[in-house]
């Protein structure tokens, strides 16, 4: 009766997948790299250069690269999905705004 009960509500404590960890990280340093060059932009009002566009578009390919790694985190088997979920979805966000930041630059 004992292991039955203990096989039922079993505490165990389960490790976060590595990429969703990767997930995380690169998903916020995207998201780091947005408001730096965001605010750098807009004290250059608007004339930083190409070289602001390098680096966002190298931030938009480590946001993709983080919402990659955090749906392939999905396939670990007994870990915690928390990371994974939150990288995911931040890396996600982050490849949105990128993708919409560089429309409105080429539209303009």
């Amino acid at each position: 009766m004992d292991t039955e009960f203990d096989e039922l509500f079993s505490f165990k404590e389960y490790n976060h997948s590595p990429d969703g960890i990767l997930a995380t990280v690169l998903g916020g340093i995207s998201a780091v790299v947005f408001v730096t060059l965001s605010v750098i932009c807009m004290m250059l009002d608007g004339k930083a250069g190409v070289w602001t566009g390098s680096f966002g578009f190298t931030a938009l390919f480590l946001a993709f690269l983080g919402m990659v790694r955090g749906l392939h985190s999905f396939q670990d088997q007994c870990r915690s999905y928390r990371l994974s979920k939150i990288g995911t979805l931040l890396s996600g966000i982050m490849v949105a705004i990128w993708f919409l930041t560089f429309c409105v630059g080429l539209a303009s």
